[in-house]
């Protein structure tokens, strides 16, 4: 049948006014008409909301969106999770093929900011992380290259902090390559990264794991953990306690979040005349995690119950500036013993853990109960 302009134009606005097409082209070709459309994404995704409690930041919320097949088959995800004393809002762009070559990778972005009730400052840190991922057809490797900017900030150090940490306050911007590695087998996995910065700053971190579960009867299983970190200034560079590390809450049971750190302690520096411990964080940690899992009460039980044992210490402290009082840094082996439970309940996943015996120094912060919690709808 004969087709006029008219008839064209009618047709094109028909097929754009039903919102599928991002393109509609009518031509002709000798006697046959050809109509070519590109379809809009099929986008699709999700919106979460959690509450929960953890014993390093007390009560906190999230919000998490995260959308499908967005700029030519993308993922884009979002999160932010706010509590007292910290607040935590990331974005990340995804794909399988997401640079040329079809490699897969993204971008991510994060902001942060921490008020911890038990330090004597305050630091933010915002993050741009371009990445590509590899290994993505093993069942057992997987790993990433990533290019890291990374800015930090140091406020509202107390006036009666040590003059180590008063001399780290202010801005910084670094940035450098990393990359990670990850290996996981039937009831074992192994982690490694290492990033490396420069900018105001010339530094390294390095981080090892390790995982494994070993069957001892029929009726219990032994869990282990451990952990290696480090961090290193290069040439006369220093790292500061936004870079440095700690120990406590989840990630050292018996200890309360950064309740184990090198210190500076000055006998009557306060303003009222009172003492001031001033936490600085350690150029390296290293900690063994063991939990005895009981999983024969589970069929009467609404829990798993156990044992555990944590092992660990936090040393070294390189730095030009001197101490307010006495730089307490002794690499002593901290260790706590005691109960452990975990659920899977309806609500969500719960953990917590009471130390019955602790070894502790005079200066450390421990904690007995410790508490993880979030549910998620």
């Amino acid at each position: 049948m004969p087709y006029t302009e008219a008839d064209i134009v009618a047709a094109v606005e028909a097929l754009e006014f039903t919102g599928e097409f991002r393109n509609v082209r009518i031509f002709s070709s000798g006697p046959t008409l050809t109509i070519n459309v590109e379809e809009e994404p099929d986008y699709s995704g999700d919106l979460t909301f959690g509450i929960g409690a953890d014993s390093d930041v007390g009560i906190f919320g999230s919000v998490g969106l995260s959308l499908d097949n967005v700029l030519g088959g993308k993922t884009l995800s979002s999160d932010l999770t706010f509590s007292k004393e910290v607040v935590i809002a990331s974005v990340a762009l995804t794909g399988d093929a997401f640079w040329p070559g079809e490699r897969g990778g993204g971008v991510r972005l994060e902001y942060a900011d921490f008020d911890y009730d038990n330090t004597l400052f305050d630091f933010q840190t915002a993050t741009l992380q371009p990445f590509v991922t590899f290994g993505e057809d093993s069942d057992t490797f997987a790993g990433e290259f990533r290019l890291t900017g990374l800015w930090t900030d140091i406020t509202s150090v107390d006036a009666d902090a040590s003059a180590i940490l008063q001399a780290e306050e202010g801005s910084r911007f670094v940035g450098g390559p990393g990359v990670s590695l990850n290996w996981s087998g039937n009831r074992s996995s192994v982690g490694a990264s290492i990033d490396v910065y420069g900018g105001d700053a010339d530094f390294g971190e390095a981080t090892l794991a390790f995982a494994t579960t070993i069957p001892v009867a029929d009726w219990t299983s032994l869990r282990m953990r451990a952990r290696l970190g480090a961090v290193k200034a290069f040439g006369s560079s220093e790292t500061t306690a936004a870079d440095r590390l700690t120990l406590g809450g989840t990630s050292m049971r018996g200890f309360a979040r950064g309740g184990i750190t090198p210190v500076d302690f000055c006998a009557g520096c306060g303003g009222g005349g009172e003492d001031i411990t001033t936490s600085l964080g350690g150029d390296r940690y290293a900690v063994l995690q063991n939990d005895l899992l009981l999983p024969i009460f589970s069929d009467t039980l609404p829990f798993t119950p156990g044992l555990y044992y944590d092992v660990g210490k936090v040393r070294g402290l390189d730095r030009a500036t001197a101490p307010s009082g006495t730089l307490i840094d002794d690499g002593i082996w901290r260790s706590s013993a005691g109960l452990a439970i975990t659920a899977e309940t309806p609500l969500g996943d719960f953990s917590a853990s009471y130390a019955l015996t602790t070894r502790s120094e005079d200066y450390d912060d421990t904690e007995r109960f410790t508490l993880s919690f979030i549910s998620q709808f």
